[in-house]
């Protein structure tokens, strides 16, 4: 078992350990149905990311959860002042590359050009790689195991990760009550077909 190879133990990242720890912490990772060219990563202090989310609906209606990450449940919670640098690192990893401006003002938004799947990929090795840990163990592990994947412990990262892939007949019969034609949202529906019937070890890992 992966649990016990001893240097699984986690060790609290001393630059981070002065800082008061939040309550309730998110990264949130959100689609635009109609387009998966673009993907949102957002960070929220909100008891509920759904709450953030549902702010968004009311300018547009076809922004979907795709993942969330609950950063309070790790084994030493997390600070404002290092979700403010996990912020900046994502804004500035180059698979990213920059973030999306508004037209009109040119600032910064929080939607970038990459995949969705890609990503929340890229987000589980982040915080695997930034020592982020559940009950005390790391969700990184340099052991190659059948409950590891890309060096992530699969069932720890599984506590503190949840995804929103619903079937796709009941979105799709959801999107029609609402008067939304499938074209609109084919790219989103076919993922959603291909990621239920998959049978591959990244199906266990999301």
């Amino acid at each position: 078992m992966i649990d016990e190879y001893p240097d699984d133990q986690a060790v609290q990242n001393e630059y981070y350990a002065g800082y008061p720890i939040l309550k309730h912490a998110w990264i949130y990772v959100a689609v635009d149905i109609r387009n998966l060219s673009i993907t949102k990563v957002g960070l929220t202090t909100a008891q509920y990311p759904q709450k953030r989310i549902s702010q968004g609906i009311t300018y547009n209606p076809f922004i979907r959860l795709f993942t969330i990450y609950e950063l309070s449940k790790c084994t030493f919670g997390i600070s404002q002042k290092e979700l403010n640098d996990i912020e900046s690192y994502i804004q500035s990893r180059a698979v990213f590359d920059e973030p999306i401006r508004h037209l009109d003002s040119n600032r910064k938004s929080e939607w970038f050009f990459i995949h969705p799947e890609e990503a929340e990929m890229q987000i589980d090795w982040m915080f695997a790689k930034r020592g982020f840990a559940v009950d005390g163990k790391y969700l990184f592990s340099s052991y190659e195991s059948p409950e590891t994947y890309g060096d992530v412990v699969i069932e720890r990262m599984k506590k503190i990760k949840t995804i929103f892939r619903p079937l796709p007949e009941e979105f799709s019969d959801k999107a029609e009550n609402c008067n939304i034609p499938i074209k609109l949202y084919r790219e989103y529906y076919d993922l959603l077909v291909n990621f239920h019937k998959s049978e591959t070890p990244n199906k266990a890992y999301l």
